[in-house]
């Protein structure tokens, strides 16, 4: 990361056609932040307001990949405070056009000093968090844990595999939620993964990343939805949690 008051252009822009996977990518902005980079030649990704500013995920070029994926090369996440700019952070550079990087956009959380910064595959691996301060910005290690719901406490399941996760949430008051009616017709791994004795496994597509979808649910109402990319054992990829209604 670096501070920085002057919003740079992309050196070497890429033209993106029509069809070409990274256009899916591309948000038109709603922030006065994020017009300002699209402005100035940058694809938007991705727009946070937290702690007091407003963070921006860009970028200008990307590869293609499997299953319609965009492979961010040069993504910044530029980070404003009012209508100024105050810092950009970046990533190493990928060692090809399809190696992508680690910088792609930024997500919420549910801490209010926080946003998340994610690499924009579909997988969206999220690589570190943006913690702000009253006076400073820094980039640090993504929160071991978050709260929802207002009372849920969950450790960050992120890039755990499966077996792991299952200790963890259990430890937490979660227990696998089966499907009331699971689809039998056609393969689906997710059957597979019920038979070993992982009954929270809803689907997963049988291409490409190989995403499956599980659920939790706590003594309290809540409901955690799971997604894993991969197998030889699943990693979660993402998760979100839907609180009791009132």
């Amino acid at each position: 990361m670096a501070a920085r008051d002057m919003l740079p252009a992309p050196r070497d822009p890429q033209v993106l056609e029509e069809g070409h996977f990274c256009r899916m990518q591309v948000i038109a902005p709603k922030t006065a932040a994020g017009r300002a980079v699209a402005a100035r030649g940058w694809y938007v990704t991705s727009e946070v307001r937290a702690g007091g500013y407003t963070s921006v995920g860009a970028f200008s070029r990307g590869g293609e990949g499997t299953s319609g994926t965009c492979f961010i090369a040069d993504g910044n996440i530029f980070v404003f405070h009012g209508q100024a700019l105050a810092a950009i952070v970046y990533g190493d550079p990928p060692e090809d056009e399809y190696g992508g990087g680690l910088i792609g956009g930024v997500t919420g959380t549910t801490l209010p000093d926080r946003v998340r910064i994610t690499d924009r595959t579909p997988p969206d691996i999220a690589h570190a968090d943006l913690r702000f301060g009253a006076d400073s910005i820094t980039v640090v290690p993504v929160a071991e844990r978050e709260t929802f719901c207002g009372r849920l406490e969950i450790p960050n399941l992120r890039g755990k595999e499966i077996p792991e996760v299952r200790k963890l949430l259990a430890r937490e008051g979660w227990r696998p939620d089966p499907p009331k009616a699971p689809e039998e017709a056609g393969y689906d791994a997710a059957k597979g993964y019920r038979a070993e004795g992982m009954p929270e496994f809803e689907t997963c597509s049988g291409t490409g990343y190989g995403f499956c979808a599980l659920n939790y649910a706590h003594a309290g109402g809540a409901q955690l939805h799971v997604t894993t990319v991969g197998d030889e054992p699943p990693t979660v990829s993402a998760y979100d949690v839907q609180c009791t209604a009132r």
